[in-house]
């Protein structure tokens, strides 16, 4: 995607055709993404797949949401983690984080709890998240180590991945 800012219209024009019922349009829009999108066009685009398009767009969708590079993407792919109508596709969006290799590192503690509270296949693909991920401070590692624990010791549902999710971050907290 486009670092540039300097195109506000061009951004208007895709967010605006990702929500037309035209399907030619909104694959059009999909299709500039890449070169005149920004972070702004990630919560419209989310708010697509969460509509369950054909998959034609579906595709094009996946293939712009797994290659993000631009830093600032990781703040709306948070906040889109955080609303609840977009609960529906919460894996799909931390498959988006991983695929693109973005550093979510600062947000460790919330993946965390979204590993806990979460269903089974939000937990993989947080742990997928981690295990790919570096950087992490120590004391988020420690912290959430901490988090795991409480669950465990709550014998969560989930706990052999909780337990391996757990793992990773002792590992990293040791290497």
């Amino acid at each position: 995607m486009s670092e540039e800012n300097s195109a506000p219209k061009k951004v208007q024009k895709i967010i605006e055709e990702l929500t037309s019922r035209d399907e030619r349009k909104v694959i059009g829009a999909l299709k500039r993404v890449p070169h005149d999108g920004n972070h702004e066009v990630i919560i419209p685009m989310l708010q697509l797949l969460a509509t369950q398009p054909s998959s034609d767009i579906q595709l094009l969708l996946e293939k712009s949401l797994y290659n993000l590079k631009d830093p600032n993407c990781v703040a709306p792919l948070i906040d889109s983690l955080r609303n609840d109508k977009l609960k529906s596709i919460r894996a799909e969006i931390l498959t988006c984080v991983w695929q693109s290799g973005l550093d979510a590192s600062n947000e460790l503690e919330f993946l965390i709890e979204l590993s806990i509270k979460e269903d089974f296949m939000t937990a993989v693909e947080v742990m997928t998240i981690l295990d790919n991920m570096e950087g992490f401070q120590d004391d988020l590692l420690t912290n959430g180590i901490k988090q795991l624990d409480v669950a465990l010791d709550n014998h969560h549902e989930n706990a052999k991945l909780l337990g391996n999710i757990r793992q990773i971050l002792l590992e990293k907290l040791l290497d």
